[in-house]
């Protein structure tokens, strides 16, 4: 029963309305929207060279992957984007298996605040903090919401 609870909520995340939702593949495959210009590379880097390709992916999202799913990707995999791709979905897959495991329903809001700060970041959706990184955090998701409304519009 547990295991069918956690697939419902990971394949349903309420966004800024309550009859909007947006599945976990869908948020997945939106990121690069967000993330990098349209005709960015393959091989965009940002973040003061930390962030690698279309996901924006940092080395410690790598570390993360490979701590979830026991493999060995390094950090310039994620300059593949169908590597990108399955690392966002493993990550985010994970965390939203523990946010329901919590009882709390995984929305997009919780996944946005992970992409952008950390696996921890979740929490600050219901208990926001009154400092800069929470400042980012709402700025992030006001960008990427502009794109994931679009999107399920």
């Amino acid at each position: 029963m547990l295991i069918k609870l956690i697939l419902t909520s990971l394949l349903l995340f309420g966004c800024c309305q309550a009859d909007t939702t947006i599945t976990l593949k869908e948020f997945v495959k939106l990121i690069p929207q967000w993330e990098v210009y349209d005709d960015s590379p393959y091989t965009v880097v940002g973040d003061n060279g930390a962030a690698y390709g279309h996901y924006q992916i940092h080395k410690i999202m790598v570390d993360d992957y490979n701590r979830i799913t026991g493999s060995n990707a390094v950090h310039t995999d994620a300059f593949d984007p169908k590597v990108s791709e399955h690392i966002a979905y493993a990550v985010l897959s994970h965390y939203a298996q523990h946010i329901a495991s919590t009882g709390v329903t995984p929305t997009t809001d919780h996944l946005l605040f992970i992409w952008n700060g950390g696996g921890g970041a979740w929490k600050r959706v219901e208990n926001p903090v009154d400092d800069t990184k929470q400042e980012n955090l709402i700025r992030y998701k006001n960008r990427a919401n502009l794109i994931i409304l679009k999107h399920i519009g």
